[in-house]
């Protein structure tokens, strides 16, 4: 017989969008923003690299460049 478990999740998204064809300065600013929120909410050092090579999404939509991770917290 099989035993299962029930599990929930809120998954909470941060987002930051650049404009299509804007200066890289303006990136590399919402990728420095996006890290430093990153560190921030998994508690990491100032100087700390992700350990996870895919911890930001980058995808075009529309005229944006979107910039994206999702931290998954367990439900109460």
């Amino acid at each position: 017989m099989a035993i299962f478990d029930q599990r929930e999740y809120t998954t909470r998204t941060y987002e930051w969008a650049v404009p299509t064809g804007c200066p890289a300065e303006e990136f590399e600013k919402a990728w420095a923003v996006a890290l430093v929120t990153y560190r921030r909410v998994h508690n990491l050092p100032e100087d700390a690299a992700p350990n996870d090579g895919g911890w930001l999404r980058v995808y075009a939509q529309d005229d944006e460049v979107v910039l994206r991770f999702d931290v998954r917290e367990a439900g109460r």
